[in-house]
């Protein structure tokens, strides 16, 4: 029992000193900052070539406003999608390149038949909780040019909202069994 007491003992030692101690997945204020200023030199560029968008410049001032909170991660994420937003416009904007405009359409159209799909299922009250969210983000990925993604999640997006719809349908007439009733 002593020496089950002590290799076990060994074992969490030896591990704690293999994992880092500290906060090293954590991102630190100072790659927050560099992401927020990679964002605003991105957004000038955009601006420069008329293709900034309102939505950028929004997502920069949100990530700046999470610098005082200490909310790097989110900073640095919201950051990163603003720069590659801008720099996706910018691209388009001086290339002149229209090769990705069926791709662009196709993930457009998923995104539309998501949120009519969302429309739908919250008409009867049956809009699931991350269908809205998801939405976004496919917009999001569209506008950074990552079509196949946008697809994708707009896809899943869609499906949430059609089964949302029957589930509500489903359980629109459905009432408490007679055990769950209060007592009179």
């Amino acid at each position: 029992m002593k020496i089950r007491t002590l290799s076990m003992g060994a074992l969490v030692a030896a591990l704690l000193i293999a994992l880092p101690i500290g906060n090293a997945w954590a991102t630190h204020r100072v790659e927050a900052e560099q992401a927020i200023a990679q964002a605003k030199a991105a957004h000038a560029k955009a601006k420069e070539a008329n293709a900034a968008s309102l939505d950028t410049a929004q997502m920069i001032e949100r990530a700046e406003k999470l610098l005082p909170s200490r909310q790097y991660t989110k900073a640095v994420e919201i950051a990163t999608a603003a720069r590659m937003q801008d720099t996706f416009a910018y691209t388009q904007a001086t290339s002149g390149d229209t090769g990705d405009t069926e791709i662009s359409q196709r993930a457009q159209q998923a995104i539309d038949a998501a949120e009519t799909a969302r429309k739908k299922a919250a008409s009867v009250g049956g809009e699931w909780r991350d269908t809205a969210d998801m939405i976004a983000e496919a917009e999001g990925l569209l506008k950074s040019g990552k079509f196949e993604d946008a697809i994708t999640l707009a896809t899943k997006a869609q499906r949430q909202g059609e089964l949302g719809y029957e589930q509500a349908m489903q359980e629109k007439d459905a009432d408490f069994p007679s055990y769950v009733a209060s007592k009179p």
